[in-house]
């Protein structure tokens, strides 16, 4: 479980990737393009901040907002890596009542639109992940309230702008988001321990994943379902130039809380 040091050095010169839908065009629609594209990231921003407001209040809406207008020119920030050992363990099968849980595939398009609207970075992204990768669902009726979304292959985090080659045996958890009205319900463990035997019938041994080290309900819920901390990424954004420190965590054969 220590191959997350190497990604420092493969990964020190990447870049995010543009967004998918041009500005301008060299055509006579540009105009209405430019337009529909303005309105789409409004849209976006206005419901980022609503969720943001909705979750962390005032307090928490504004600090995200002055980060927000200072990322272009500083960035700092913290990021806490875990994965859990896969090989040889049985998980729990359980999920909270009138909750339904599964695998979506690409046909399950209300509820691809449903997981966009709900994180609008993976807007239009959705269906290219299930290509390399998975998505455990919870429902509630047809409504989705909870996801978590897995990635094969090749994993990109987007906190550290940073792109990872994954092993055959090696799955990143790229994103896992319950309701707000729905937490505290156990429905996120139930969510992971479904992901955790998933893996393991696709021959998946470690599972990676992270968070900010601000973010403590999540690391919370990553030691309760198993997950180990391996290491914290500190990084460092001025103007154009990046940086990325790296620091081991050890556990001496106590498990970190």
């Amino acid at each position: 479980m220590g191959t997350f040091r190497g990604w420092q050095e493969q990964n020190s010169k990447t870049r995010a990737p543009k967004l998918s839908i041009p500005f301008r065009t060299t055509f006579c629609g540009e105009e209405v393009l430019g337009a529909a594209c303005t309105a789409l990231m409004i849209a976006i921003i206005v419901k980022k901040v609503r969720r943001n407001l909705n979750d962390f209040g005032v307090f928490g809406l504004l600090t995200k907002g002055l980060q927000y207008m200072l990322k272009t020119f500083y960035v700092r920030r913290t990021f806490r890596v875990y994965c859990i050992d896969l090989s040889a363990k049985q998980f729990p099968d359980d999920a909270p009542s009138d909750v339904h849980i599964r695998l979506i595939n690409t046909g399950d398009t209300d509820a691809i639109s449903q997981i966009e609207n709900m994180e609008e970075w993976l807007y239009g992204k959705v269906l290219g992940i299930l290509s390399h990768g998975l998505c455990v669902v919870a429902f509630d009726g047809s409504r989705v309230i909870g996801f978590n979304l897995v990635v094969f292959d090749n994993a990109y985090i987007p906190l550290l702008n940073l792109h990872k080659l994954l092993r055959p045996h090696q799955a990143w958890s790229e994103q896992i988001t319950v309701l707000k009205a729905y937490r505290k319900k156990e429905l996120a463990s139930a969510l992971r321990y479904r992901v955790f035997s998933e893996l393991q019938k696709r021959g998946i041994r470690t599972f990676y994943g992270g968070t900010l080290t601000s973010n403590i309900p999540s690391q919370k819920l990553a030691s309760k379902v198993g997950f180990q901390f391996i290491a914290d990424v500190q990084y460092l954004k001025i103007l154009n130039r990046e940086r990325r420190r790296w620091r081991e965590i050890r556990h001496d054969n106590r498990r970190e809380s």
